[in-house]
């Protein structure tokens, strides 16, 4: 069963935007998020000042094996972003749409 985290950030930097997130995540993050086991990541512009980070990986012990990675992760993209991580969720998915 796959397993999603949904993570919410504020921005705070003064000079960042979400155009700077969008080309990290995509630069850098994403490929990282995909090494250490996801599926799939996505950027979600959620407010003015916020975003979201929805990642799906195969199973929840795919992501727990690699927590540690990806809490290091966050921490540096929280200041690379400029923003602060606001919440973060987690659950097994239980539907799905699409593939």
């Amino acid at each position: 069963m796959s397993f999603v985290s949904i993570t919410t950030w504020r921005m705070v930097g003064e000079t960042e935007t979400l155009a700077h997130v969008k080309d990290l995540m995509e630069r850098k993050y994403f490929p990282g998020l995909l090494a250490l086991g996801a599926e799939h990541s996505m950027l979600v512009d959620t407010d003015l000042d916020r975003f979201a980070i929805v990642t799906v990986y195969p199973s929840r012990e795919v992501r727990d094996q690699t927590f540690a990675r990806i809490s290091a992760l966050r921490s540096e993209g929280a200041e690379e972003f400029g923003a602060e991580l606001m919440d973060a969720y987690a659950g097994d998915m239980l539907a799905s749409s699409g593939n």
